[in-house]
């Protein structure tokens, strides 16, 4: 793939720390989505990495652990299960539907790992490993902190 060797203008800062956070997630994903190509977008991929560990995992429970809403959940379903990916079965709590990977979902799966894993590794280069190391503690400590602040009522602390 090739690479450009123009130098990118430094990004502006930004003073708000969702708009921040958003400009780095799109930006990863623009990279992820280069280098996996048409087939799959990285929202998939995670999508069908979460189902290899989470066999008959419900739709609730697959958006709790990727943090994504119901309407993201249910679209990126469907759409997986006209992919031919994705097949409902009996959720683990046999109250819902879960969802499993087909035969062809683990193959998407095992040919989106390898440009994973070759994106992962440029990104980590980049950042070099105290960085990356870094990355993962501060952004997990952010969601752990959303979290609890979205479960707290209105201007409680």
């Amino acid at each position: 793939m090739p690479t450009s060797t123009r130098p990118r203008p430094p990004l502006p800062d930004l003073p708000c720390a969702c708009e921040t956070l958003r400009r780095a997630a799109r930006l990863v994903t623009q990279l992820y989505s280069a280098e996996m190509g048409r087939d799959m977008e990285p929202s998939q991929f995670s999508l069908l990495s979460a189902l290899s560990q989470m066999r008959g995992a419900s739709q609730a429970s697959l958006g709790r652990a990727l943090g994504l809403d119901k309407t993201t959940m249910s679209r990126n379903l469907r759409l997986m299960q006209s992919n031919g990916w994705i097949k409902p079965v009996k959720a683990d709590d046999g109250r819902q539907r879960g969802y499993r990977l087909t035969p062809a979902g683990a193959k998407m799966h095992a040919a989106g790992k390898a440009s994973w894993m070759r994106t992962q590794e440029r990104l980590r280069a980049e950042l070099g490993d105290g960085d990356w190391e870094a990355m993962f503690e501060v952004i997990g400590r952010v969601a752990e902190a959303t979290g609890a602040l979205s479960n707290q009522p209105d201007g409680a602390s």
